[in-house]
């Protein structure tokens, strides 16, 4: 495809084409969705975040309810996919049949909240991922070296300067273009997964009896020398009461069994680079939310069966609300458990390198998902002209990621170094607005653009008791993240800060948004271009 930035015959969007190319296959987009949700990631930090945010509810049925509801977004961002296969997510959906206003607003908002998500896991990707994996592997391991590497790596200036050649590496590989991108991500899922393959391995081939007494073992000679039944009366002493699961419990988790699965629509933001669209990217969807769940569901029950979910709750009881916490040395991450389990050297290195991957890849996708909104908008000209400059050979678009790269370095110092993102910065509330009004677009499609319906795929017009499904998909989604917006903002430990500051904070995101488009549509208007007329045609290929 050409790069040259140059008009269409109507004069409304800057190029004839977008100079990107259709690399991605169905493999691709299921390994970039996949390191979307960072599923080994994911799998670690739930005991953690059920535990900490809604001790009460049962995790397995919040994890079987909450994929049931995810799959109207697995739909509505599939099948919005297929109708109109260009790269964008929302900013398209909703800009072509809703409002330009409300597509620019929202995709601005989903995308700050990825650039959050740069310095978030750039940072965590240091003090989790290789910090997390030091020190669980040291104690493991009975390794008073990998223990000090993962308490020194955590501190401030070595998490800044990891944090910050991870982003410069993101840099080089997104420059060298979307073939690149997806060449590295595929042979890099291969370690990531086969470590989440082998804690599968590890929890289906222990038995609690066997996990007692390692953990017992491991607590006397590396840790406090607490034990796992004194653990349990220890919490029991200071306070921690084992409730049984309730229904309000799980509606106010079921948004905790949505946000596990957060990045596997992800494919939908580079639309225009993957083949078959119409075909693979709803099909590929759901196929990733179905291996996600199986995943989630098979480990989670082991795990639970093995450690006991009344134990991992009385851990981050007593490491919450007591001086002398549980005695653990790290936080009860689902894979210091695993690595207890077995006693393998080998395993317990594919597992620590695995975890580290499955944080590291991550920044990859969300880079390319934030260069690629910041090109539709240049294409749709509210952005500079040079935002959209494509590098001939790479076909990578350099500037939208000098860009994000120079944005995530700044959030990092934000970061690291300050309290900003404990205060105001709630992740889940400002890609969560943007994914509700998402609804929008399904359910209007087929009444507000008929002709973009009609040439849809024939699966994606089909209709139940005369009704679209996709407008059935969109009304599902909208009430999925009604449900993850209220939980999101009646539990901090789920979703963040939740006071004045923090929804203050969204809501400026929001509004800014509002005024960077208005401000470029008046900019154009002054230039004799009507911007919004380029939102009745769908973009560029």
């Amino acid at each position: 495809m050409s790069s040259e930035t140059q008009t269409t015959a109507s004069g409304l969007f800057l190029r004839r084409s977008s100079g990107l190319v259709r690399e991605f296959g169905g493999w691709d987009v299921f390994v970039f969705n996949t390191v979307g949700y960072a599923l080994g990631l994911v799998l670690a930090i739930i005991p953690l975040l059920m535990a900490g945010a809604v001790p009460e509810a049962n995790v397995l049925l919040t994890v079987a309810v909450g994929t049931v509801f995810t799959l109207f977004n697995a739909m509505t961002y599939g099948y919005l996919s297929a109708a109109m296969p260009r790269s964008g997510g929302e900013y398209v959906f909703l800009g072509r049949v809703v409002h330009p206003t409300l597509g620019f607003t929202a995709s601005w908002g989903f995308t700050w909240s990825q650039l959050l998500g740069m310095a978030l896991y750039a940072s965590f990707t240091v003090n989790f991922g290789v910090a997390i994996a030091f020190l669980t592997l040291g104690n493991v391991l009975d390794s008073s070296g990998l223990v000090t590497a993962g308490e020194d790596v955590a501190k401030e200036w070595p998490t800044f300067l990891l944090g910050t050649a991870m982003i410069l590496l993101v840099a080089l590989i997104l420059s060298l273009g979307p073939r690149m991108v997806r060449r590295f991500l595929n042979v890099l899922f291969i370690p990531a997964m086969l470590g989440s393959f082998v804690t599968l391995i590890v929890l289906l081939v222990t038995t609690r009896d066997e996990f007692v007494t390692k953990f017992d073992d491991f607590m006397a000679e590396r840790a406090g020398g607490e034990t796992y039944s004194g653990i349990l009366a220890s919490a029991g002493d200071a306070g921690y009461v084992d409730k049984p699961s309730t229904l309000s419990a799980l509606i106010l988790a079921i948004p905790i069994g949505y946000y596990i699965y957060i990045g596997f629509t992800y494919s939908s933001y580079i639309g225009g680079e993957v083949k078959e669209p119409g075909r693979n990217q709803p099909r590929i969807i759901l196929g990733t939310l179905a291996f996600a769940a199986a995943m989630y569901l098979v480990c989670l029950w082991r795990f639970y069966e093995i450690v006991g979910q009344e134990f991992v709750n009385s851990v981050v009881y007593l490491n919450n609300n007591t001086d002398d916490g549980s005695g653990l040395p790290v936080d009860p991450v689902l894979n210091l458990f695993t690595g207890i389990m077995t006693g393998s050297t080998i395993l317990n290195v594919i597992m620590a390198l695995s975890f580290f991957l499955w944080n590291f890849l991550l920044l990859f996708v969300i880079a390319t998902v934030i260069t690629r909104n910041l090109f539709a908008w240049s294409v749709d000209r509210i952005l500079p002209d040079a935002v959209t400059k494509v590098d001939r050979r790479f076909h990578s678009p350099w500037v939208a990621t000098l860009i994000v790269i120079v944005a995530s370095e700044i959030l990092l110092v934000l970061y690291v170094f300050t309290t900003f993102f404990q205060e105001v910065s709630n992740y889940i509330v400002l890609y969560s607005i943007a994914f509700w009004a998402t609804s929008l677009a399904a359910i209007l499609l087929p009444y507000r653009r008929p002709e973009i319906y009609q040439s849809a795929p024939e699966f994606v017009r089909r209709k139940v008791g005369g009704v679209p499904v996709l407008v059935l998909f969109g009304v599902g989604n909208f009430i999925l993240f009604s449900l993850v917006l209220y939980s999101a903002l009646k539990l901090p430990a789920f979703s963040g800060p939740t006071g004045t500051d923090a929804v203050l904070f969204v809501a400026g995101i929001y509004v800014s948004g509002l005024v960077v488009y208005l401000a470029a549509r008046a900019i154009q208007k002054r230039r004799g271009v009507d911007i919004d007329l380029a939102y009745r045609e769908i973009p560029p290929d």
